[in-house]
């Protein structure tokens, strides 16, 4: 009989710290540099969000109706995010524009490395990192400093805090104060606050499903009932609660962000659509497959984001950027399930190759970005499109666009009065600028406005001059002051028939705005120093 002997099975070598630190730069830099692009101040609602924050923190009053508009000044609306105002307010008080759209990369790429830190207790970090960085561009889809980015960083930490609560590497004790410190923030700052109940409610049901602790259980459901009562804990106290299931009513404007993916897709092409299109087909089937070998309690976990966040970004574009980031811990595990199954033998090399991918991926797009104009800071015309994957684009850079203030100043320094009939995109521009010498037409929060108010005024009066002789019967408009590339079918008609209107005067255009006067004695002398001839405005194909 042979002699038996006692053999050490040699241990793969873990993947070192150093390395681990070192992706993980990488992809804070490739995300950040994706995700830094500089405002269109024009169009955006940030101006809007920062003159709440400073009128709360001045009068110690939370806006709860229309309060800068005079078409509908006492039509309620719940300021939901109010406290993102507060925020952006105090960090443009003291970093500018600039010091705004730093934090707010902050904020999403922060968001992004808590969900790359739950998914590193699912997988290898080189794996992380590979499907970290192909969902860069669909967590950048929406760059705009605005409240919902508050909503992404949000959902990252309390889906990281409750990875470590289920995996006890917290008390329940520190977790619930966090989670409800957390949740009192978020219900205050922006709508998407039901996702802390919808996170917490998954995590109770994957441990119902798969464990059924009923201790654990226990503490899920005090969790929820504590994230109840700091919801509560808002200005609007039960109404403030129940806006995430009243404020999507109907609107009698439509947004771009609350459309589906199929609708965006066909009017505004953009790759980012089929990107998602590709990976929620992809996950659907390795989720499928993994339910089909009976796995289901295996997957349940990250199955349920995915598929939740998945819904949301196809049913409005606006979900698109956390779908991406509940992709990041699902794709990270099937790669590790599946080489680990069937390519054990290679695992070193395929875990290595793929990060080596993703690098070559970060190089290339960085290799490939837009060469610009750098006094219009527009991309050179003998320059192509850069590739997908490219982080560097002409918008890329913090703060404003070069010239974003041109129309306020002429405005302003010329000392020209209202009521301005003003257009939907400009609105929270002028509210930044004008408030409060000056009130707007209407700004862009549909919910603010009635149906009746859109369908019966706003669009009718571009629509027919009869209506808009009407309308401004009633308001008695001095000055018209439009975002000028306004895509709407009414906008550009309209503007064509102003053009033509002999008791209104074009005195003021630039690359994005365009302003008229009325001819009356209070603008005679600015018309005569600044009426711009009808030759420079012709029709152009659409």
């Amino acid at each position: 009989m042979a002699k038996s002997k006692l053999t050490v099975v040699k241990q793969e070598k873990p993947f070192p710290l150093w390395a681990k630190l070192l992706l993980g730069v990488v992809f804070i830099a490739y995300c950040s540099v994706f995700m830094a692009r500089q405002v269109n101040f024009v169009t955006a609602d940030l101006g809007r969000h920062i003159t709440n924050g400073k009128v709360t923190v001045e009068t110690g009053n939370i806006i709860s109706t229309n309060f800068y508009s005079y078409t509908e000044p006492d039509f309620p609306a719940i300021n939901h995010h109010w406290g993102s105002g507060v925020v952006f307010y105090f960090v443009h008080k003291t970093f500018g524009f600039e010091g705004l759209s730093v934090f707010y990369v902050l904020t999403v790429v922060g968001a992004a490395l808590l969900f790359g830190l739950a998914a590193l207790r699912f997988a290898d970090a080189r794996l992380v990192f590979f499907t970290a960085i192909l969902s860069v561009p669909l967590l950048a889809y929406r760059t705009e400093v605005r409240p919902e980015g508050i909503s992404v960083f949000f959902v990252g930490l309390f889906f990281y805090l409750l990875v470590l609560f289920r995996e006890h590497k917290l008390s329940f004790p520190f977790t619930i104060v966090l989670l409800g410190i957390a949740q009192l923030m978020w219900v205050n700052c922006h709508i998407f606050f039901f996702m802390g109940f919808m996170l917490s409610g998954f995590f109770l049901v994957e441990e119902f499903i798969v464990r059924n602790n009923k201790e654990k259980l226990k503490h899920y459901v005090m969790l929820l009932g504590v994230l109840v009562v700091a919801s509560l804990l808002n200005p609007f106290f039960i109404s403030g609660l129940l806006t995430p299931l009243t404020i999507f009513k109907e609107y009698g404007y439509m947004i771009a962000e609350n459309q589906s993916v199929l609708f965006m897709q066909e009017r505004m092409p953009n790759m980012v659509f089929t990107h998602f299109e590709i990976t929620g087909v992809v996950l659907f089937i390795l989720f499928a497959l993994l339910i089909i070998q009976k796995k289901l309690k295996q997957v349940l976990l990250l199955l349920l984001p995915v598929v939740a966040f998945g819904l949301l970004g196809f049913m409005a574009v606006r979900g698109i950027p956390l779908f991406a980031l509940a992709a990041i811990p699902a794709f990270a595990f099937f790669m590790q399930y599946l080489v680990e199954k069937y390519l054990a033998g290679g695992k070193k090399i395929i875990f290595t190759g793929l990060s080596v991918i993703a690098v070559l991926i970060v190089l290339t797009g960085f290799q490939s970005g837009y060469a610009t104009d750098k006094k219009n800071k527009r991309p050179r015309a003998e320059y192509k499109e850069p590739s997908y994957f490219a982080p560097i684009k002409y918008t890329t850079g913090i703060g404003l666009f070069a010239d974003m203030n041109l129309s306020a100043e002429f405005f302003k320094q010329n000392n020209i009065k209202g009521p301005v009939f003003n257009n939907y995109d400009i609105g929270g521009y002028l509210i930044y600028h004008l408030y409060p010498s000056e009130r707007v037409f209407v700004d862009n929060r549909p919910e603010a406005y009635s149906v009746d108010f859109f369908k019966k005024t706003y669009v009718p009066m571009q629509e027919k001059m009869e209506k808009f002789r009407e309308v401004e019967q009633q308001y008695n408009f001095n000055c018209i002051w439009f975002y000028r590339h306004d895509n709407t079918p009414w906008a550009q008609p309209f503007l064509l028939q102003l053009i033509e209107q002999p008791d209104y005067a074009p005195v003021f255009v630039d690359g994005l705005t365009i302003m008229f006067l009325k001819r009356n004695e209070q603008n005679a002398e600015l018309i005569k120093k600044y009426e711009l001839p009808k030759s420079m405005f012709r029709s152009v194909p659409g």
